[in-house]
Protein backbone atom coordinates (compact mmCIF):
# COMPACT_ATOMS: atom_id res chain seq x y z
CA UNK A 1 0.00 0.00 0.00
CA UNK A 2 2.82 1.97 0.48
CA UNK A 3 4.37 1.62 -2.27
CA UNK A 4 1.29 2.27 -4.04
CA UNK A 5 1.20 5.58 -2.62
CA UNK A 6 4.07 6.96 -3.09
CA UNK A 7 4.02 5.67 -7.02
CA UNK A 8 1.13 7.63 -7.45
CA UNK A 9 2.20 11.07 -5.40
CA UNK A 10 5.46 10.49 -7.64
CA UNK A 11 3.00 10.27 -10.76
CA UNK A 12 1.08 13.77 -9.25
CA UNK A 13 4.43 15.22 -8.66
CA UNK A 14 5.66 15.03 -12.73
CA UNK A 15 2.18 16.03 -13.82
CA UNK A 16 2.25 18.92 -11.82
CA UNK A 17 5.55 20.26 -12.81
CA UNK A 18 5.06 19.23 -16.50
CA UNK A 19 1.70 21.40 -16.52
CA UNK A 20 3.68 24.67 -15.29
CA UNK A 21 5.56 24.52 -18.84
CA UNK A 22 4.54 24.59 -22.64
CA UNK A 23 5.90 24.05 -25.77
CA UNK A 24 4.72 25.03 -29.48
CA UNK A 25 6.11 24.80 -32.73
CA UNK A 26 4.83 26.75 -35.97
CA UNK A 27 5.67 26.87 -39.77
CA UNK A 28 6.78 30.06 -40.27
CA UNK A 29 6.84 31.22 -44.39
CA UNK A 30 6.54 35.01 -44.97
CA UNK A 31 7.46 37.19 -47.89
CA UNK A 32 8.78 40.55 -49.10
CA UNK A 33 9.34 42.32 -52.67
CA UNK A 34 12.98 41.57 -51.12
CA UNK A 35 13.16 38.03 -50.01
CA UNK A 36 11.40 35.28 -49.22
CA UNK A 37 11.60 33.57 -45.74
CA UNK A 38 11.13 29.96 -44.32
CA UNK A 39 11.56 28.38 -40.87
CA UNK A 40 9.72 27.64 -37.84
CA UNK A 41 9.03 29.20 -34.73
CA UNK A 42 9.71 27.40 -31.46
CA UNK A 43 8.30 28.60 -28.12
CA UNK A 44 9.07 27.29 -24.62
CA UNK A 45 7.11 28.42 -21.39
CA UNK A 46 7.74 28.02 -17.80
CA UNK A 47 6.79 29.67 -14.81
CA UNK A 48 6.07 33.22 -16.57
CA UNK A 49 9.11 33.08 -18.44
CA UNK A 50 8.85 32.21 -22.65
CA UNK A 51 11.54 31.99 -24.82
CA UNK A 52 11.50 31.93 -29.05
CA UNK A 53 13.96 30.65 -30.85
CA UNK A 54 13.36 31.22 -35.34
CA UNK A 55 14.95 28.84 -37.01
CA UNK A 56 15.20 30.78 -40.36
CA UNK A 57 16.28 30.39 -44.72
CA UNK A 58 16.36 33.28 -46.47
CA UNK A 59 16.19 33.48 -49.76
CA UNK A 60 19.63 35.03 -50.85
CA UNK A 61 21.13 35.13 -47.30
CA UNK A 62 20.84 31.58 -46.36
CA UNK A 63 20.35 30.02 -42.33
CA UNK A 64 19.62 32.36 -39.27
CA UNK A 65 18.30 31.51 -35.73
CA UNK A 66 16.95 34.41 -33.79
CA UNK A 67 16.56 33.59 -30.12
CA UNK A 68 13.94 36.04 -28.00
CA UNK A 69 13.62 36.07 -23.95
CA UNK A 70 10.45 37.49 -22.52
CA UNK A 71 11.05 37.01 -18.31
CA UNK A 72 8.59 36.80 -15.49
CA UNK A 73 10.91 39.44 -13.79
CA UNK A 74 10.55 41.95 -16.62
CA UNK A 75 7.53 40.97 -18.89
CA UNK A 76 7.85 44.45 -21.07
CA UNK A 77 11.13 43.90 -21.85
CA UNK A 78 12.25 41.99 -24.59
CA UNK A 79 15.80 40.30 -24.81
CA UNK A 80 17.14 39.04 -28.28
CA UNK A 81 20.18 36.91 -27.62
CA UNK A 82 23.11 36.42 -29.71
CA UNK A 83 24.47 33.05 -28.42
CA UNK A 84 27.71 33.27 -30.44
CA UNK A 85 29.01 36.68 -28.74
CA UNK A 86 27.26 35.81 -25.72
CA UNK A 87 25.49 39.08 -25.60
CA UNK A 88 21.88 40.66 -25.64
CA UNK A 89 20.32 43.30 -26.92
CA UNK A 90 16.70 45.23 -24.55
CA UNK A 91 14.19 45.84 -26.60
CA UNK A 92 11.12 48.10 -24.79
CA UNK A 93 7.79 45.53 -25.41
CA UNK A 94 5.78 48.41 -24.18
CA UNK A 95 6.74 50.78 -27.00
CA UNK A 96 6.58 47.87 -29.82
CA UNK A 97 2.86 47.57 -31.28
CA UNK A 98 3.84 44.20 -32.04
CA UNK A 99 4.35 43.55 -28.57
CA UNK A 100 2.12 45.75 -26.48
CA UNK A 101 -1.41 45.24 -25.38
CA UNK A 102 -3.90 48.42 -25.58
CA UNK A 103 -7.27 48.94 -24.21
CA UNK A 104 -10.11 46.11 -24.87
CA UNK A 105 -11.78 49.22 -26.87
CA UNK A 106 -8.99 49.92 -28.87
CA UNK A 107 -9.55 46.11 -30.77
CA UNK A 108 -11.90 45.93 -33.77
CA UNK A 109 -12.83 42.62 -34.11
CA UNK A 110 -14.71 40.79 -37.29
CA UNK A 111 -15.50 37.16 -37.14
CA UNK A 112 -14.80 35.96 -40.73
CA UNK A 113 -16.79 32.26 -39.74
CA UNK A 114 -16.09 28.95 -39.03
CA UNK A 115 -12.73 26.28 -40.75
CA UNK A 116 -11.15 23.84 -40.52
CA UNK A 117 -7.41 24.44 -40.57
CA UNK A 118 -4.42 22.17 -39.62
CA UNK A 119 -6.63 19.26 -38.28
CA UNK A 120 -8.99 21.57 -35.67
CA UNK A 121 -11.90 23.33 -35.87
CA UNK A 122 -11.17 27.19 -35.90
CA UNK A 123 -12.89 30.62 -35.86
CA UNK A 124 -11.16 32.62 -38.30
CA UNK A 125 -10.99 36.54 -36.95
CA UNK A 126 -9.65 39.60 -38.30
CA UNK A 127 -8.39 41.79 -35.54
CA UNK A 128 -7.25 45.92 -36.06
CA UNK A 129 -6.78 48.21 -33.61
CA UNK A 130 -7.69 51.35 -33.61
CA UNK A 131 -5.64 54.20 -35.21
CA UNK A 132 -2.89 51.75 -35.84
CA UNK A 133 -0.67 51.99 -38.98
CA UNK A 134 0.08 48.30 -39.38
CA UNK A 135 -2.63 46.17 -41.30
CA UNK A 136 -5.29 43.64 -39.87
CA UNK A 137 -4.26 40.63 -38.05
CA UNK A 138 -5.69 37.14 -39.09
CA UNK A 139 -6.04 34.76 -36.58
CA UNK A 140 -7.80 31.28 -37.06
CA UNK A 141 -8.45 29.95 -33.27
CA UNK A 142 -9.45 26.72 -31.56
CA UNK A 143 -10.96 25.94 -28.40
CA UNK A 144 -9.93 22.17 -29.70
CA UNK A 145 -6.76 22.26 -27.60
CA UNK A 146 -6.93 21.08 -23.96
CA UNK A 147 -5.70 24.07 -21.96
CA UNK A 148 -6.21 25.95 -24.76
CA UNK A 149 -6.28 29.44 -22.63
CA UNK A 150 -3.42 28.62 -20.64
CA UNK A 151 -1.51 28.36 -24.02
CA UNK A 152 -2.75 31.88 -25.18
CA UNK A 153 -1.67 33.26 -21.75
CA UNK A 154 1.87 32.66 -22.85
CA UNK A 155 3.80 35.93 -24.00
CA UNK A 156 4.37 36.20 -27.44
CA UNK A 157 3.95 39.01 -30.33
CA UNK A 158 0.23 37.24 -31.06
CA UNK A 159 -0.70 35.55 -27.21
CA UNK A 160 -0.84 36.82 -24.17
CA UNK A 161 -2.65 39.97 -24.75
CA UNK A 162 -5.17 40.08 -22.00
CA UNK A 163 -7.39 42.56 -23.47
CA UNK A 164 -7.16 41.44 -27.01
CA UNK A 165 -8.44 38.21 -25.91
CA UNK A 166 -11.50 39.74 -24.52
CA UNK A 167 -12.02 42.01 -27.06
CA UNK A 168 -12.11 38.17 -29.53
CA UNK A 169 -13.93 36.29 -26.57
CA UNK A 170 -16.73 39.25 -26.35
CA UNK A 171 -17.12 38.07 -30.39
CA UNK A 172 -17.16 34.37 -29.70
CA UNK A 173 -14.15 33.67 -31.05
CA UNK A 174 -11.93 32.80 -27.80
CA UNK A 175 -9.55 30.09 -28.61
CA UNK A 176 -5.28 29.47 -29.36
CA UNK A 177 -4.43 30.43 -32.77
CA UNK A 178 -3.41 27.78 -34.84
CA UNK A 179 -2.56 29.75 -38.06
CA UNK A 180 -1.37 33.78 -37.65
CA UNK A 181 -1.61 35.55 -40.84
CA UNK A 182 -0.03 39.18 -41.04
CA UNK A 183 0.35 41.72 -44.05
CA UNK A 184 1.88 45.20 -44.49
CA UNK A 185 2.85 46.66 -47.64
CA UNK A 186 4.84 44.30 -49.35
CA UNK A 187 5.40 42.04 -47.01
CA UNK A 188 3.06 39.14 -45.47
CA UNK A 189 3.85 36.78 -42.95
CA UNK A 190 1.91 33.15 -41.77
CA UNK A 191 1.99 30.50 -38.93
CA UNK A 192 0.95 27.29 -39.03
CA UNK A 193 0.70 25.26 -35.75
CA UNK A 194 2.62 22.18 -35.56
CA UNK A 195 2.94 20.91 -31.95
CA UNK A 196 1.14 22.65 -28.60
CA UNK A 197 2.22 20.49 -25.66
CA UNK A 198 2.76 20.74 -21.90
CA UNK A 199 5.78 19.59 -20.48
CA UNK A 200 8.62 20.89 -18.25
CA UNK A 201 11.67 23.07 -19.52
CA UNK A 202 14.65 23.38 -17.92
CA UNK A 203 15.31 26.63 -16.47
CA UNK A 204 18.20 27.21 -18.18
CA UNK A 205 16.50 28.16 -21.13
CA UNK A 206 15.14 31.34 -19.44
CA UNK A 207 18.64 32.47 -18.47
CA UNK A 208 20.74 35.70 -19.54
CA UNK A 209 23.65 34.02 -17.03
CA UNK A 210 27.02 34.53 -18.75
CA UNK A 211 25.52 36.92 -21.31
CA UNK A 212 26.21 40.69 -21.28
CA UNK A 213 24.63 43.93 -22.52
CA UNK A 214 25.35 44.69 -26.12
CA UNK A 215 26.25 48.47 -27.38
CA UNK A 216 25.50 47.39 -30.74
CA UNK A 217 21.90 48.56 -32.42
CA UNK A 218 20.61 44.86 -34.41
CA UNK A 219 18.38 44.59 -37.14
CA UNK A 220 18.16 40.80 -37.22
CA UNK A 221 15.33 40.09 -39.42
CA UNK A 222 12.19 38.41 -37.01
CA UNK A 223 12.56 40.81 -34.69
CA UNK A 224 10.65 44.75 -34.50
CA UNK A 225 9.32 46.04 -38.06
CA UNK A 226 10.42 44.10 -40.87
CA UNK A 227 9.70 46.94 -43.61
CA UNK A 228 11.76 49.36 -41.19
CA UNK A 229 14.72 46.61 -41.49
CA UNK A 230 14.62 46.84 -45.42
CA UNK A 231 14.70 50.13 -45.75
CA UNK A 232 17.60 50.52 -43.70
CA UNK A 233 19.39 47.77 -46.03
CA UNK A 234 18.21 49.67 -48.54
CA UNK A 235 19.76 52.63 -47.72
CA UNK A 236 23.12 51.17 -47.14
CA UNK A 237 25.94 51.41 -49.23
CA UNK A 238 27.38 48.16 -51.43
CA UNK A 239 30.19 48.00 -48.80
CA UNK A 240 27.77 48.74 -45.63
CA UNK A 241 25.04 46.05 -46.96
CA UNK A 242 28.14 43.51 -47.67
CA UNK A 243 29.52 43.76 -44.19
CA UNK A 244 26.09 43.90 -42.58
CA UNK A 245 25.48 40.57 -44.17
CA UNK A 246 28.73 39.34 -43.09
CA UNK A 247 28.04 40.59 -39.38
CA UNK A 248 24.80 38.71 -39.73
CA UNK A 249 26.04 35.16 -40.99
CA UNK A 250 28.63 34.82 -38.03
CA UNK A 251 25.99 35.82 -35.49
CA UNK A 252 23.23 34.48 -36.44
CA UNK A 253 24.80 30.89 -38.46
CA UNK A 254 22.81 27.91 -37.29
CA UNK A 255 25.32 26.08 -34.65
Amino acid sequence: MKKAILLALTVLSILITTAQGYYMEYKLTSGAAEANTNGTLKTYAQDGNTRMEMNMNVEGFGKMNVVNLVLKSSPNTVYLLDETAKTYTQLSGADDEDWADYPQSEYEVTVVGKEKVNGYNATHVRVKRVGSKTGALEMWNTTEIAGYAEYAGIKSKYTGKDNMLKAMQAKGAAGFPVRVKAAEKNYTMQMDLVKAEKRSNPSSLFSLSGYTKSRGVNYAPGTGDMQEMIKKIQNMTPEEQEQWIKQMQQQYAPK
